[in-house]
């Protein structure tokens, strides 16, 4: 009866039309039917431009393209140079040749973070971290790409595959057109070659997932137009791509139904790629049935999955930079090329632009690490770290022709790479939808509250499907540029626990825990039933243009009886106040957690728990008072090195990390506050950034105050009603 209820769950979960895209793929693919249809269509000879372009030879595809009729962002990437040149001054043009010389000899980009040896062309079936291999011949069809993968086979399948997303040649396009080094595209082409030779269409793993087969296409594409009048660049190896681009859009249209089915970014990724597919290689003899298919798909995509509010329904942060990227690439070609796509897919494009860059710090061009960040940054095309969100927003702001005040910088090439002349700064007076903060709607489920250089996102989701972290009433907070209460990332999906997705849970966000348990039963990796619902509203309590308040609850602890309600406020731009009231009956442990930065600390001795986090700029005083005794904690790298909170091995672990992308786990600072007490509690935290603001504690009230005039007042007591009291 048990699992029969959670399966109900699932199938609720789910919902029926995804239930039945994805039982009919699983079907096919555990019966054997998909690996026979896939192996059917045969060797090389199926994908010979003889049988799928009969009327064009290789030294058509190449020469039509030099000469300009098949037109793509650019026509030769050493036409950019004197642009690129401009941007990115010597400092910057010497460190992207570092970067293209350091692929030569090997080491390989991951997830906009790390690098690794990985040889070139790189050993494709070889996990860089673990030295763990998996057989070439392995069919695809036996493996379950969403579903993990044991450690003791090959390790995480994700550092396997980012080598064949071919994001290296990114760097050796921009060192190509800088430099007019040969040795750049010829390594590009001996890499592709490889690539083919070790993996003929629709046989191994690395053909395992559509999405991965539409981010090849896009980036080869790129490669192909960036390297388009080098030598290197022959009408066979041309020949070559164009085989491989006809393999990879056929067989990613062969499992639309599970990208369907899935309501996530893999859907966007293959429709773009079918799209692309279709639109740069006319030749082909299916390209009219991808650019179609490509097109409809996107359409159903942007619609299911970004509200009109321009909210990316996956509620990722990440992800939304990574549809975009997409959705521009798609905009900006059909543009070139003058196909009209369905009016919404622009107007939803532009909604979750302007909704992102509400959460863009404007001193640091980062954004909060919220939601899965599985490393993805399918346009590295800026000397820029992996979290600076300033590309995307200047590129968007050409493509989609919205102002902004976001000065000039490195930031601006991508936009030079898809836009040509048209990638000149647009003027504008206000920092990207900072002018919409004071409208935004209450419906979105993220709140921004503050000023521009110290402000919040709350998170308080209504969830109408199914959620991916248990995070409600998460917070955020930035000051001057630094992320100074953060998320903790993902690390990994695929790693031995905790870190099997570990950094979706409750315990690790900026919230309140009850019981020790998730707000949500977790039901799988990727999967939580039983969702919590979160509503809220910011608003300004001091008629300015920009809300400084936020009020909200969630009742994930419905179950045990509990209501969550939180309270934000920005009392000035250096003093913020979160009050925390858990609402109900009979006694419970609550946990409140704060990730902080790496930062030197102090513990401050006395009642109430007291820190000081220095950094170059700042000091910042983190009290925090109950109006039950409470016990607290600083845990750093997953060890308890203060406080009077004793911590479980199990408690420690995943506490006091970091992950900034995929697969880089960074030490950090867990504060853990602790009240075992009956319901209601109150909880109140206090962050000041200013030695003149003096904080004291009278009676059952908080007092703030600046050169003994105060600022604000606040009881310590939790108010309910009868009915939150059971």
């Amino acid at each position: 009866m048990v699992r029969l209820g959670t399966l109900l769950h699932i199938g609720q979960a789910f919902g029926f039309r995804d239930g039945v895209l994805r039982l009919g793929y699983e079907i096919q693919r555990g019966s054997g039917l998909m690996s026979r249809r896939m192996q059917s269509v045969g060797g090389w000879d199926c994908w010979d431009l003889k049988r799928i372009a009969p009327k064009y030879s290789p030294e058509d595809l190449l020469n039509t393209r030099r000469q300009g009729g098949r037109p793509f962002f650019f026509s030769g990437s050493r036409r950019l140079a004197p642009q690129l040149k401009k941007i990115l001054g010597s400092d910057g043009e010497a460190s992207i040749i570092a970067e293209a010389t350091r692929i030569l000899e090997g080491n390989l980009p991951f997830f906009g973070g790390l690098s690794f040896a990985c040889g070139f062309p790189p050993q494709w079936f070889q996990n860089p971290v673990t030295g763990q291999r998996v057989s070439p011949t392995r069919p695809w069809t036996s493996m379950r790409f969403a579903s993990g993968f044991s450690p003791d086979d090959y390790g995480d399948l994700k550092f396997i595959l980012e080598p064949s997303r071919f994001l290296f040649t990114y760097p050796l396009a921009r060192a190509y057109a800088l430099s007019g080094d040969e040795r750049y595209p010829d390594a590009f082409w001996r890499a592709l070659e490889n690539w083919a030779a070790s993996s003929p269409p629709m046989s191994g793993p690395l053909w395992i997932c559509g999405q991965e087969s539409s981010l090849r296409i896009l980036a080869w594409s790129f490669a192909l137009y960036a390297f388009l009048h080098s030598p290197a660049t022959t009408p066979q190896r041309v020949a070559l791509l164009l085989s491989m681009i006809a393999a990879h859009a056929w067989r990613t249209l062969q499992t639309a139904g599970y990208a369907r089915s899935q309501r996530s970014n893999h859907l966007f990724s293959e429709a773009v790629g079918l799209w692309t597919a279709g639109t740069l290689y006319p030749e082909l003899s299916d390209a009219g049935t991808w650019q179609k298919q490509g097109a409809r798909l996107l359409k159903e995509a942007v619609l299911d999955q970004i509200t009109p509010d321009g909210v990316y329904l996956q509620d990722s942060f990440n992800y939304q930079r990574m549809v975009l990227h997409q959705l521009l690439w798609t905009l900006r070609l059909s543009e070139i090329h003058k196909i009209e796509l369905d009016a919404e897919i622009r107007t939803r494009s532009i909604a979750a632009f302007k909704f992102i860059g509400k959460f863009v710090d404007e001193e640091s061009g980062r954004a909060p690490n919220h939601g899965s960040n599985d490393g993805s940054n399918i346009l590295p095309l800026a000397a820029c770290d992996y979290g600076d969100f300033r590309p995307l927003l200047r590129l968007g702001s050409c493509i989609l022709d919205r102002p902004t005040a976001l000065p000039t910088g490195p930031w601006d090439e991508p936009a030079r790479w898809l836009c040509g002349e048209k990638g000149v700064p647009h003027p504008g007076s206000s920092w990207v939808g900072a002018s919409s903060i004071a409208h935004q709607s209450n419906s979105t489920g993220y709140h921004r509250l503050g000023t521009g250089k110290s402000w919040a996102m709350v998170r308080a989701g209504h969830y109408t499907r199914r959620p991916f972290q248990a995070d409600q009433l998460h917070v955020d907070l930035w000051w001057h540029g630094l992320n100074l209460a953060r998320d903790a990332g993902t690390y990994l999906y695929n790693g031995e626990p905790p870190w099997n997705n570990g950094l979706a849970g409750t315990a690790v966000h900026n919230t309140v825990m009850v019981d020790r348990r998730d707000q949500m039963t977790r039901a799988g990796r990727f999967l939580w039933l039983d969702w919590a619902q979160a509503s809220g509203r910011a608003f300004s309590t001091n008629d300015s243009d920009s809300p400084d308040c936020f009020e909200g609850e969630h009742d994930g602890y419905r179950r045990l009886g509990v209501k969550h309600r939180r309270m934000v406020q920005c009392v000035t731009e250096d003093a913020w106040i979160i009050v925390d009231d858990l609402l109900g009956a009979d006694e419970h442990e609550l946990r409140l957690h704060w990730l902080l930065p790496d930062l030197p600390f102090e513990v401050i001795a006395g009642s109430p728990f007291s820190a000081v986090l220095s950094a170059h700029t700042a000091q910042f005083r983190w009290h925090v008072f109950s109006s039950s005794p409470g016990s607290a904690a600083i845990i750093r790298g997953g060890k308890n090195v203060a406080g009077d909170i004793e911590c479980k091995a199990e408690d420690e672990e995943i506490l006091g990390w970091e992950s900034p992308t995929y697969g880089e786990l960074c030490p950090a600072i867990s504060l853990l506050y602790c009240v075992l007490a009956p319901l209601a509690v109150r909880i109140v935290t206090v962050i000041l950034a200013d030695e003149a603001l003096q904080l004291r504690q009278s009676d059952s009230n908080l007092v703030l105050s600046r050169n003994a005039v105060q600022v604000y007042q606040l009881s310590l007591a939790a108010m309910q009603t009868a009915r939150e009291r059971g």
